[in-house]
């Protein structure tokens, strides 16, 4: 049984032929015999109501008249299934004809035309045309002897073969001819390559130029049929589907918008709307360039003539100034927000008594007048002092020094306990130097970057600057807990970005380790702990001093309970 299928004009759906109605629009092909036609009213009705069968193979609910399921591609139904199985393994078969013997003709002879013959290199012979009736037609040839032993004998394209060997058409030739002919075709298969026509290179090239020209064809159609797929494409693309009062969709493009159309199913004038296109705004694009910034945060600047120093811990931790560091690839920028020639009482008042408060809100200022202006020239209240990235070589550092001989200062932390200070390359007049102090994070960001983009390292290591947090863990002599005990604490207790806690006390006397837990338990030092320094040592009864132990407090912890 045989299925016919058609697609429908009016939403382009593959369906039966012999369906009276499409189920996607309604549109209707023929009206059959004795029944009247069907009212506008029933097709809305009928594509409201839409009746839907259940697929034979995964259940889904389909419209009734459609060729496949729309969820697993599945025949809906089975004569359908079994036609397409049909024709995809079973390939019309090749039938072999037997041609008569007054229409086979001998292989073409070569083209032998020159470049620009107008004649497109084809000669005909002064034997070609009959005498007779020149306007019959071309004349029969005399013998098809060599036609056959030719034909048998090209090598130009392989040719389908017997059970025994041979050529299916060679032998249905040698069938066809007289018995004397058939003597002759066997001599000639039977002929040495000395014996073979002159002519067999002449009919290699013509099959050549013969497929060559049907390969050219062949791949003109394929961009034709490619720049067709191309411009239906772009047809759809353009192209939208209007509700019809009948209830069949109209489909128009974008070249219609204002215009009446008329609906394939009821003729009623449809009006398709006007498309507004959605306009993108092109943003302009800044003209400022963007810098790549490294900020150091809270660092000190210090202005020092170096003769007038007093040697004594935190003797130049007042003598500060309040500064960022940025670092580009041109080098380092030391941006003061005080003047570093003396100190004011406030460059920018910001209406807050709140010093703090005023340095962040004039850092945002600062920040956001860089980002404007892509440069770090011209800030507002702001001291620049700029380093280029030759001159970063020249950074050194001046505390801590380990070994006394070699530090400015005689290993004196005038900079102020736990801090690291290095020594700036910049000018400045009447012998006085510039230098930078640092917490231990800031210090981190800054040696980070120095090694990162500059090739800088700093012997901060070695001189008992920590790279990491390292604790040491000790045992209280009262309950045996861990007592844990930060190492390097005076960088720490500098630094705001730590918080630390107390966690024990360590007698100066015999070194015993108390924690916070068994000094409550036993009340040393009063309720609070603040005579801690007076009480006795539970191990050698001598005074515990103010040796206090602290731990870094862990994210998340809660404080203990005082």
């Amino acid at each position: 049984m045989s299925q016919t299928f058609r697609n429908c004009p009016g939403c382009q759906s593959m369906i039966l032929s012999d369906t009276d109605e499409c189920p996607q629009c309604g549109h209707a092909f023929f009206q059959r015999r004795g029944t009247d036609a069907q009212p506008a009213s029933a097709v809305v009705r009928r594509t409201t109501n839409e009746v839907r069968v259940g697929c034979p193979h995964c259940g889904e609910m389909v419209r009734a008249g459609l060729v496949r399921c729309w969820n697993c591609n599945g025949f809906m139904k089975q004569e359908i299934a079994a036609r397409y199985a049909d024709l995809t393994t079973n390939p019309q078969k090749i039938i072999y004809s037997t041609i008569p013997l007054e229409e086979r003709t001998d292989y073409l002879p070569a083209r032998s035309g020159q470049a620009g013959d107008d004649s497109d290199g084809f000669t005909l012979a002064d034997d070609v045309l009959s005498d007779s009736a020149m306007g019959s037609g071309f004349a029969t040839p005399t013998t098809t002897t060599g036609a056959a032993a030719e034909f048998t004998m090209s090598p130009d394209k392989p040719q389908s073969t017997t059970p025994g060997g041979r050529p299916i058409i060679a032998d249905a030739i040698e069938n066809d001819l007289p018995a004397g002919e058939k003597s002759a075709t066997a001599d000639a298969k039977t002929a040495t390559p000395s014996d073979k026509p002159a002519d067999a290179g002449a009919a290699k090239s013509s099959a050549n130029a013969t497929d060559d020209l049907f390969s050219i064809a062949l791949q003109e159609q394929r961009e034709d049929r490619k720049r067709r797929n191309e411009r239906q494409a772009e047809r759809a693309k353009r192209q939208m589907l209007l509700p019809c009062k009948c209830g069949a969709w109209v489909r128009v493009t974008d070249e219609m918008a204002g215009k009446v159309v008329r609906c394939r199913q009821c003729r009623q004038p449809v009006q398709v709307p006007e498309i507004r296109r959605r306009q993108t705004e092109k943003k302009e694009e800044s003209t400022v360039p963007k810098l790549e910034i490294t900020w150091v945060n809270d660092v000190w600047f210090h202005v020092l003539t170096p003769t007038s120093v007093v040697l004594k811990p935190g003797s130049a931790a007042a003598q500060h100034t309040e500064a960022d560091i940025a670092i580009t690839d041109s080098g380092l920028h030391v941006i003061a927000f005080e003047s570093g020639d003396k100190k004011k009482k406030s460059l920018l008042s910001f209406g807050s008594s709140d010093k703090k408060q005023d340095r962040t809100a004039h850092r945002k200022q600062v920040r956001d007048e860089i980002a404007a202006k892509g440069s770090l020239t011209g800030l507002t209240g702001c001291d620049v002092r700029s380093i280029s990235s030759e001159d970063v070589r020249s950074l050194k550092l001046v505390q801590p020094i380990v070994k006394v001989q070699e530090s400015m200062f005689a290993g004196v932390p005038i900079f102020g306990e736990g801090r690291i200070a290095v020594f700036l390359p910049i000018a400045r007049e009447q012998g006085q130097q510039a230098y930078c102090s640092f917490t231990i994070t800031a210090w981190r960001t800054l040696a980070a970057r120095l090694k990162e983009q500059f090739s800088v390292e700093l012997p901060t290591t070695d001189n008992g600057v920590p790279e990491g947090e390292k604790s040491d863990t000790h045992s209280c002599f009262i309950n045996q807990s861990r007592v844990e005990s930060i190492r390097n604490l005076v960088y720490y207790q500098q630094d705001s970005g730590f918080e630390l806690e107390l966690s024990g006390y360590r007698c100066t006397a015999c070194g015993a380790v108390v924690s916070e837990e068994g000094r409550k338990k036993n009340k040393l030092g009063g309720a609070n702990g603040s005579g801690i320094a007076k009480a006795k040592c539970p191990k050698c009864s001598g005074k515990m001093g103010e040796d206090k132990l602290f731990r870094l407090k862990k994210a998340g912890e809660k404080p203990a309970a005082e």
